[in-house]
């Protein structure tokens, strides 16, 4: 199953740790090396995993792998990757799924046009507007209904992989994890969080300067 095909292909140097992950080949690579690392950075994004369809690859922010070793063992790597191919291969089927009932449903508003057209002549114009108003609605429903049972399905397995990484490596170890995380969110919004509010009180100073000197 391809997972971010592009992304797999901007892999810079070599990897820093090459594992397997049933039979294919799991290559590590920091996400800092990439020149579009500022883009991950800005979204607080840490890691990425991406296949060709055969091979996959890793790539993490260094600070965030340091700390969060623990979450990149291997038996890890195996419960999130099967994870990961199983909500990507749910989303091809059901994009297929509701694509065939839009092409089914077009066909059909087609046929009942022509057929509609051949018994009422003067209202071809009135059911080709009919006809994509009724697409158009049904695009969106199906659009909105694929959407929900996409995030309902990701929730269900996201907590099962979730338990199952807690199971397999014990709940201290899944803690120290947890714990790790946290940290490094901490430290990496942090300063942006203390250069924001310090930008509000210079602003909030110097709004305060002009309407004392507006006073005078």
């Amino acid at each position: 199953m391809k997972m971010l095909p592009k992304d797999y292909n901007k892999a810079v140097g070599e990897p820093f740790r090459v594992e397997d992950y049933r039979g294919a080949k799991l290559e590590m690579y920091y996400l800092d090396d990439r020149p579009d690392y500022a883009v991950f950075a800005r979204r607080g994004r840490f890691s990425v995993w991406t296949s060709d369809g055969v091979n996959y690859r890793l790539f993490v922010d260094k600070g965030y792998y340091e700390a969060v070793k623990g979450l990149y063992q291997n038996e890890v790597n195996d419960i999130w990757l099967d994870f990961t191919n199983k909500i990507y291969g749910a989303q091809k089927k059901l994009s297929n799924f509701y694509m065939l009932i839009n092409a089914g449903l077009f066909v059909l508003l087609m046929i009942l046009a022509y057929v509609l057209q051949a018994l009422v002549p003067d209202m071809v114009n009135d059911l080709f507007l009919y006809s994509t108003i009724v697409l158009f609605i049904a695009i969106f429903a199906t659009g909105s209904l694929q959407q929900k049972k996409l995030k309902k399905l990701v929730e269900e397995e996201n907590r099962t992989a979730t338990n199952l990484i807690r199971q397999t490596i014990g709940e201290n170890a899944f803690q120290e994890i947890l714990d790790g995380q946290e940290a490094y969110y901490k430290q990496y919004f942090q300063p942006a969080a203390d250069e924001e509010a310090e930008a509000e009180v210079e602003q909030i100073e110097s709004e305060n300067n002009e309407d004392g000197n507006n006073n005078e």
